[in-house]
């Protein structure tokens, strides 16, 4: 993989600033290229950590993301906003 690629991808699994539109796009480009018969086996265990890791970041931002949709909700039903 070039070097481009993997400042690309380091950004991308950064896990406090993950951008999750950009990691389903690469979660998809792996998938492609794991489901292409020219890629390697040392390039598809690369790809396959590489998806691992950005499913789990994904998966802890969006715990993030419902852990403030919840604070927002419990606060507005405190506050009686909508009432």
């Amino acid at each position: 993989m070039a070097k481009n690629d993997d400042i690309k991808k380091d950004e991308i699994i950064d896990k406090d600033n993950i951008v999750i539109e950009d990691a389903f796009k690469r979660l998809e480009e792996i998938n492609n290229l794991l489901s292409s018969p020219e890629t390697s086996l040392k390039d598809s265990l690369a790809l396959y950590a590489e998806g691992v890791k950005l499913v789990s970041a994904c998966k802890d931002s969006l715990i993030d993301v419902e852990k403030e949709i919840q604070i927002l909700n419990e606060s507005d039903n405190n506050s009686g906003v909508g009432e």
